[in-house]
């Protein structure tokens, strides 16, 4: 909030000014005009204490890395503050430090959006010298806008204007980096860390290097290996202060003067395998890290590799042969061995490769399906693993359902998984590991039938296959859009640019519920059937929908409600969606050429596109069609065909309601 005050009445004043004035308050004189301000909006007098640091548990990335870091939550929070008191101006008063007091708030933001804390506040002195700089073209969106991270904006966003574009304007530079701020709360990127995770979501997974490389591209005249060098010289800084070991060992190589994720090997198509600081550490992340559902454990996967080195030295030496058997499992060369081979050609890769042999053995476990066009012939060896909780019962279990050794060396397989889980059990690194496809992988559409088949297929047509398009729509979606406009279906804001105008237009074009969200048509189809929507936002009327006319799956990482186990998200299915508090999304499954299982839009600040929300983002509750078609209460539409012109209905009730208007009830 503003007062303006004449230059008048200041002298009248100012004894009451001086006497009376809050220490949040700032007074500021324009020196090009007569106007003189009085600023109550600083938030530095806003305390942290309302955040409960205590149960926010550590994550498992690097504690000097861009996921969020195994440390101690009441540490990061006092490392923030240290650090934004260390590089204000010197003798600045704390009250006049933009980010004083934002530590709590930035840790629980960050932890939501598994993003690093410090990376926010490594940008703000990139981009802002933490609030301090004098440039002329950078001050409104400073102090009004409260944009210490040169974050834009649409015109239907809240913000400033300066410099000849829109900047992203919060009320309070706390809100910045507050999730739970009122004004964040109905946007699905409304503070600076799920705003940063859902645009950079993949290079935030991959490391420094690969972020630089798309944020600040030499493509763009920056001068990328310095702002690498700016960037991750301030996260090691918080880092250590926060009590954390500045390690290279987990994260990216920043050396490279391209885009390319210089530790991953081969490029070839398929899972990419990051690279540790030798074989068997390397082999317990990539273990760790791959397959959908619960990982295996550092126990488990300390139970495979101590079963590797016996088989192929401690090293696990990809060329080691006995005559009979070759390779870090020791493959008999009749059958096994010649199925590494052949997956290797399919993945055009060479078979003496390290790289190659460990991903055919995720493979052969069925972690994966990389090699698509077959199936790996030991997931009963996978299971008997998994079901092991500590390193020797794990080396037991894979030595006598995949290697069939007969029992020999098997004190010498316990002892090694002893003895690698022992050394790597508090290291963040392995459970921060990687897998990932690129370019060039084998993996194809799930080829699924019927209904989620057509889906897919519209998936496809809808939704950019890649990240970075902005708010332009795919020209099918556009088109489509507009005949629903025309028909008086729902599509959402900005024509059709919205979260639940997507996941609509693909429910009811596809055939696979055209009842969806009340026949496609929201509120006024919830009002031709008797439901007055409580809230104005769209996503919450779905949501009551969905919880009505469709199964409850559960919370993700939760209970799964169809049989009381686990929930975890290879039990999900395509056409399953997802909501979160003002957002939702869904899931697709395996398509070609699509970077993601799950597919998305968000309201006036990105066209559908594949999804970066995965599975438990922001504690998504997910539901499923129910078996047959839905409810005919529930929507006024009975039309069942893809695509179909038929005009809903755009008043009256439909038949078989009572008539009476009823809340509706979530």
């Amino acid at each position: 909030m503003k007062n303006y005050l004449t230059t008048l009445t200041l002298w009248t004043l100012v004894g009451i000014l001086i006497i009376s004035t809050p220490a949040s308050a700032l007074l500021t004189i324009d020196k090009q005009g007569n106007d003189i301000y009085f600023s109550d909006d600083n938030t530095c007098s806003e305390g942290s204490s309302s955040v409960d640091l205590s149960v926010i548990s550590p994550g498992s990335g690097e504690p000097n890395g861009m996921t969020y870091p195994n440390l101690d939550a009441a540490k990061m929070a006092a490392a923030i503050e240290k650090f934004v008191k260390d590089h204000a101006p010197d003798g600045t008063p704390d009250q006049d430090i933009p980010l004083h007091g934002t530590g709590a708030v930035a840790v629980r933001s960050a932890k939501k959006a598994n993003m690093s804390p410090f990376l926010a506040y490594a940008h703000a002195v990139v981009e802002s010298s933490m609030g301090f700089t004098t440039v002329p073209g950078a001050q409104v969106k400073i102090h009004e806008g409260h944009n210490l991270f040169g974050r834009s904006a649409t015109d239907s966003q809240p913000h400033v204007w300066e410099g000849g574009r829109n900047w992203y304007k919060w009320s309070s530079f706390k809100a910045s980096l507050d999730s739970e701020a009122e004004e964040n709360k109905g946007r699905s990127s409304g503070d600076w860390y799920s705003y940063d995770r859902d645009v950079f979501s993949d290079e935030i997974d991959k490391g420094m290097s690969a972020y630089a490389h798309r944020y600040a591209p030499p493509d763009d005249g920056n001068d990328t290996a310095a702002y690498i060098r700016n960037m991750q010289g301030y996260l090691n800084e918080m880092a250590e202060s926060a009590g954390g070991s500045i390690s290279t060992s987990g994260l990216e190589t920043t050396g490279s003067g391209s885009g390319s994720d210089c530790c991953a090997k081969p490029t070839a198509g398929g899972a990419v395998v990051q690279m540790l600081s030798d074989n068997a550490e390397t082999a317990l992340g990539h273990l760790m890290s791959v397959g959908e559902g619960q990982k295996l454990t550092i126990a488990q996967a300390a139970g495979i590799v101590g079963n590797l080195q016996t088989e192929s030295t401690v090293n696990l030496d990809p060329k080691a042969t006995n005559g009979t058997h070759t390779g870090i499992a020791q493959w008999d060369n009749e059958i096994r061995y010649k199925n590494m081979t052949e997956f290797a050609k399919a993945i055009n890769g060479e078979p003496s490769d390290f790289t190659v042999q460990l991903r055919y053995l995720v493979w052969d476990l069925t972690l994966t399906n990389e090699w698509s066009e077959h199936k790996g012939g030991f997931g009963e060896a996978l299971k008997a693993v998994q079901a092991t909780s500590d390193p020797e019962e794990a080396a037991v279990a894979f030595e006598k359902t995949y290697e069939n050794s007969g029992g020999q060396g098997l004190k010498s397989r316990k002892e090694n998984a002893r003895a690698l889980y022992d050394k790597y059990k508090d290291n963040p690194s392995l459970a921060s590991s990687k897998s990932s496809k690129v370019k060039g992988t084998t993996a194809s559409c799930s080829g699924s039938a019927g209904d989620a088949g057509k889906l897919q297929e519209l998936t496809l047509k809808y939704a950019w296959p890649e990240r970075g398009h902005g708010t332009n729509k795919k020209p099918d979606y556009a088109a489509a859009i507009e005949k629903a406009e025309s028909e008086g279906r729902f599509v959402g804001a900005c024509s059709g640019v919205d979260c639940g105008g997507f996941v609509t237009m693909l429910m009811y074009d596809s055939g696979f519920d055209t009842a969806y969200n009340y026949g496609a048509r929201g509120a006024a189809g919830a009002l031709a059937v008797g439901v007055i929507p409580r809230s104005s936002r769209g996503t919450d009327l779905q949501r009551g929908w969905a919880k009505t006319n469709w199964q409850t799956l559960g919370t993700a990482n939760g209970t799964y409600e169809p049989d009381g186990s686990k929930f975890t998200d290879d039990k999900l299915q395509p056409g399953d969606v997802a909501f979160s508090d003002g957002h939702t999304w869904l899931y697709v499954g395996e398509i070609k050429d699509f970077s993601s299982k799950y597919a998305s839009a968000s309201q006036c600040e990105r066209a559908p596109v594949a999804g970066g929300e995965g599975f438990d983002y922001n504690s998504a509750l997910w539901f499923r069609k129910k078996g047959g078609s839905s409810s005919s209460s529930s929507s006024s539409s009975s039309s069942g065909s893809s695509g179909s012109s038929t005009k809903p209905s755009t008043g009256g009730s439909s038949s078989g309601t009572t008539g009476r208007m009823r809340a509706l009830v979530e």
